[in-house]
């Protein structure tokens, strides 16, 4: 059975956005400070130019950009390994025998 990686990444943006909503509310706790930590420094830099979003645009900046990285740093993994078997297979190919 093959999954897609397109319907993977929409699972995994889905679950990471849930899990940095429910971090934005609890940070007072380290788990949750670092599950938030990338939209809190985007925030940051949108401060110190002067272009912060204040209430719900701070939530959604918040949520938003950590749901991205998250998903990101997680499917990193899949798309090197699938990039070295299509590498690999046509190397495969091309091989005399």
């Amino acid at each position: 059975m093959s999954v897609r990686l397109r319907y993977t990444a929409l699972a995994l943006l889905l679950l990471t956005g849930i899990a940095a909503a429910v971090a934005l509310t609890h940070m007072s706790t380290l788990p949750a400070f670092i599950a938030i930590a990338p939209g809190y420094v985007i925030q940051s830099w949108l401060f110190e130019t002067h272009h912060a979003l204040g209430g719900f645009g701070y939530q959604v900046t918040m949520v938003g950009v950590s749901a991205v990285v998250w998903t990101l740093i997680l499917l990193s993994p899949a798309g090197a390994v699938r990039l070295l078997r299509r590498s690999s297979a046509r190397r495969n190919l091309g091989a005399p025998r």
